[in-house]
């Protein structure tokens, strides 16, 4: 029976640390695809060139750009130069105080523009790494956290200025979604364990996502095949067990009416 390949997962938090702060390695060796272990991460580069892989898309790096994972996003870094900037890696835990900006995390886009933002950002962040390294109270560490993520999302001017009450459901629905989503596909659970409609559900996709509740589980189903063709050699039939279809022909059936493409279409040009 052939192995099943699983992603690898790396935890650079050990589990009595709630966020960590520190500057981009200077070194340019190619990382291997992995997940993080129950942490989310927001990373600023001031310096580098290369290739930064999220899920199945690939970004080129430049200088001035950031780039936020959630629990769930699989990347892998192959630098050309040197690398410079920070990165946060940060437990929810440590924003219980501001849930206003937890929420809004789900309003970041994998990658965006520092650009002329420079200037605000970076001594923001020397002096988020100067309190943390300086062995600040968690308090003020959270207040900087805080400060930063909101500071962040000014960055996206294209972003709309949402209802609070609008961001904390649908990061709620996210956060079920990608706890649940292999076993959870109806929209009408997910209603349930939020306490409101399905009508009022679909209100709040379409108002921050422009799409319906059910696109927004099919999108995270799809993001987690890309990740099992991407990045493993699992058979077609092992990831649509893995993702509760009820055979494999229904899940080649999802995956083309997403892509256009079969599942070993996609992986074979993908790995091209």
């Amino acid at each position: 029976m052939q192995k099943h390949d699983t992603i690898g997962l790396k935890s650079k938090l050990e589990s009595d640390i709630l966020l960590k702060v520190s500057r981009m390695k200077p070194v340019i060796k190619p990382t291997v695809p992995h997940r993080h272990a129950g942490y989310h991460e927001l990373i600023y580069l001031s310096k580098g060139a290369g290739t930064h892989t999220i899920g199945a898309e690939k970004f080129d790096v430049v200088p001035n750009t950031g780039y936020y994972l959630g629990l769930s996003e699989v990347h892998c870094w192959d630098f050309s130069k040197i690398p410079d900037g920070y990165v946060i890696l940060f437990k929810e835990e440590v924003l219980s105080q501001y849930p206003n900006a937890f929420n809004s995390l789900f309003q970041l886009t994998k990658t965006f523009e520092i650009g002329k933002n420079e200037t605000q950002i970076f001594p923001l962040l020397e002096t988020f790494h100067r309190e943390y390294k300086n062995g600040s109270s968690l308090d003020l560490i959270a207040a900087h956290l805080n400060l930063l993520i909101l500071t962040t999302l000014t960055l996206q001017s294209s972003s709309t200025q949402l209802d609070t009450t609008v961001i904390d459901q649908l990061a709620n629905y996210k956060r079920l979604i990608n706890k649940h989503f292999a076993e959870i596909q109806n929209v009408q659970e997910y209603a349930d364990l939020m306490k409101i409609s399905v009508r009022k559900l679909n209100t709040i996709c379409k108002t921050t996502l422009n799409t319906n509740a059910r696109e927004v589980i099919k999108e995270r189903m799809l993001m987690e095949a890309k990740n099992s063709l991407t990045h493993t050699n699992n058979q077609v039939s092992e990831i649509a067990y893995a993702l509760n279809f009820t055979d494999s022909s229904n899940f080649v059936k999802f995956f083309k009416q997403q892509t256009n493409l079969t599942p070993l279409e996609y992986r074979s040009k993908i790995k091209v």
